[in-house]
């Protein structure tokens, strides 16, 4: 067993605590709060992230809140449920239980959580493509779709990974299509139609 620490509940300081306490009676010397709190024995074993939850050995370990037959890693940092190595997401510096992480989602108190994401090298894309179709509007739609392309290059892209080449194709096809305008602009001034 190694040392470990917990969390004063009223004030989020860091205690340490002795390998083997069951359980303590004090005050915080932070915030002077009274603090009780009681210690399982996985409370001082290593964390293995990413670990399958084990089985109890016996009943005097603490079980995890969701699967009463799995033994608890840790305490949820919201709730204080104790849960598994399955039911401990890793947000930031907390482990929630999916419920409190659900809730949390739900009622908008979990702000670094993100499951979507603008898409800016498709809108690019789909803004220079947009303008072959529509040939008429391609005159603005072609710097458009550059603009996109420059201004957020360095954004964050797709939550499942991502690469520049969408930003690519966008000012390539933009740029075609500028040189296009160009080019039939400079016909009709170069060789007017003569009646």
């Amino acid at each position: 067993m190694t040392a470990a620490t917990f969390s004063c509940p009223k004030c989020k300081a860091a205690l340490a605590i002795e390998p083997g306490t069951t359980e303590i009676a004090s005050i915080c010397p932070h915030c002077v709060s009274p603090i009780e709190a009681f210690f399982f024995p996985a409370f001082f074993r290593p964390i293995q992230i990413g670990a399958a939850p084990t089985a109890l050995a016996d009943q005097t370990e603490a079980s995890c809140f969701y699967h009463p037959q799995k033994q608890a890693l840790r305490v949820c940092d919201s709730c204080g449920r104790m849960i598994c190595a399955l039911c401990s997401i890793e947000l930031g510096t907390e482990h929630l239980c999916p419920n409190c992480l659900a809730s949390g989602k739900k009622k908008g108190k979990i702000t670094t959580l993100e499951d979507t994401r603008t898409r800016y090298d498709s809108i690019a894309l789909s803004v220079a493509v947009f303008g072959i179709v529509v040939y008429i509007f391609s005159i603005f739609l072609a710097p458009a779709a550059i603009y996109l392309s420059i201004r957020y290059w360095n954004s964050p892209g797709s939550l499942l990974g991502s690469s520049k080449t969408r930003f690519v194709l966008a000012i390539l096809i933009a740029s075609a299509t500028l040189l296009a305008w160009f080019f039939f602009i400079g016909v009709l001034i170069l060789h007017p139609s003569t009646k």
